[in-house]
């Protein structure tokens, strides 16, 4: 009977243990992880922002040095590049 009562106070201790583990050290690094997502999600938005906004000074920049047929396809060609990003 003691050893059934002893067996008993180790397993409820055990849990006890697993529960405030569960409590204390996952809760926190379950919201790290997730402070580490919404970071990077926000720093990729962020740099296809920037890469759009490059991608179309340099179209502007191009149409307005630049002559020729060879123009109308590049400017063609970059923005179909740049409305990629949209998908990301």
């Amino acid at each position: 009977m003691i050893d059934k009562l002893k067996a008993e106070l180790l397993e409820s201790r055990r849990n006890l243990e697993k529960n405030l583990i569960g409590m204390f050290v996952a809760s926190q690094t379950h919201a790290t992880s997730e402070n580490r997502k919404r970071m990077l999600k926000m720093i990729k938005r962020d740099k296809i922002a920037d890469i759009k906004s490059n991608c179309q000074a340099y179209i502007d920049g191009l149409s307005t040095t630049a002559k020729g047929k060879w123009v109308n396809q590049a400017k063609k060609s970059f923005k179909e590049n740049a409305s990629k990003f949209d998908n990301c």
